[in-house]
């Protein structure tokens, strides 16, 4: 298996790339040191303008940071930029709108990162999951801009038993009002593929990596937050993705998760779980020895059958559900993969190369 480079672009000197993302086999777009969102056709010698992150309005915080690590996500031709660890984003729907404003609370946002998912539902409406809190996302529909959630509370279901069943044995000596708001940080937003459920790479208080399921149409109809816990874990911001509607695969290491008696040269691992019943359960561990996996971006190729992984440490890596390493470049740094196209997207200053695994 090879990582070959398909297509360069090299964009004028006055400009760097801030951040990048394939929104079609043919397409990208990305964002520029100038604040500037560009659509790009790979056969077309120009690409297309779409609005600017950069605002005249006074923002107390400045507003969104150009200079910050940013992310850009797609849906067919909606383009949605954020600051991944600030407060800011936008929305471009073309015939609609060139720039909705996204804001999120900033508690703890610097070490949060900016939640956002887009999908359509069975009648094709496109929607947007996002935060407006550290512990509050509300769905959009991006139709209509209604947000569908806007009635639903920030207390979890069952939470008056859950809290009369806990003080049968504990004492209460805080003596606050209950039932208590939920108490989670949403994390990156990971959506199903059948587009039904939304996965976050969340944390706890502790501090914890927790990661947390919903299915979507529960979300948008109760008024209370309900939620499947994967597991947690070591606060190591840990790699996941979703292999199947019912499996979700996550990165382990013994030694950074504290095992009894776990040595620091210990294989990295990914552990399986199935999540279709109440409680997810682990079905399935894999051993990767001599390559940091833990916190990788970790996605899963149908195409390919098999597993990709990248990170500045790791570089890029590609490996079977059996734990065989198909291919491994430690020195390949990669901004994004493209799961639908299976291409992975590079940039360096002002310069975007498209590469293709196979």
């Amino acid at each position: 298996m090879n990582i070959t480079p398909i297509y360069t672009r090299k964009y004028g000197i006055e400009n760097t790339i801030v951040t990048a993302a394939l929104s079609a086999p043919d397409e990208y777009v990305i964002l520029l040191s100038s604040g500037d969102v560009i659509r790009q056709k790979m056969n077309a010698s120009e690409g297309e303008y779409l609005f600017s992150v950069q605002s005249s309005l006074g923002y107390r915080d400045g507003g969104f940071d150009i200079s910050a690590p940013s992310t850009i996500y797609t849906l067919d031709d909606i383009v949605v930029v954020v600051n991944d660890y600030k407060t800011h984003g936008y929305v471009h729907y073309p015939g609609k709108y060139p720039a909705l404003h996204l804001w999120r609370n900033d508690y703890y946002a610097s070490i949060s990162r900016y939640p956002v998912a887009l999908f359509r539902d069975p009648q094709h409406i496109p929607y947007i999951i996002y935060a407006t809190a550290w512990n509050c996302v509300h769905i959009m529909n991006l139709d209509t801009r209604q947000i569908v959630t806007a009635t639903k509370s920030l207390i979890e279901e069952l939470a008056e038993e859950k809290h009369l069943e806990f003080y049968k044995t504990h004492e209460e000596t805080t003596k606050l009002p209950w039932p208590s708001s939920y108490d989670y940080f949403y994390g990156e937003l990971r959506m199903s593929p059948d587009g039904s459920k939304f996965l976050s790479a969340g944390w706890g208080w502790g501090s914890c990596d927790l990661y947390h399921i919903y299915d979507i149409a529960h979300f948008i109809s109760s008024n209370r937050i309900a939620h499947k816990r994967i597991n947690g874990w070591e606060h190591n911001n840990r790699g996941v993705c979703w292999v199947d509607d019912n499996t979700v695969a996550v990165t382990y290491h013994p030694y950074s998760d504290e095992e009894d008696d776990a040595i620091k040269e210990a294989p990295g691992e990914i552990h399986f779980y199935n999540v279709a019943g109440p409680t997810p359960e682990i079905i399935k561990k894999i051993k990767l020895a001599d390559v940091s996996i833990l916190n990788t971006n970790l996605h899963y190729s149908k195409q390919l059958q098999a597993f990709i992984a990248f990170s500045d440490t790791l570089g890029v890596m590609v490996f079977s559900p059996e734990g065989n390493i198909l291919f491994h470049d430690p020195n390949l740094k990669i901004g994004g993969y493209n799961a639908a196209a299976n291409l992975l997207i590079q940039t360096a200053e002002n310069t975007l190369t498209i590469c293709q695994i196979g």
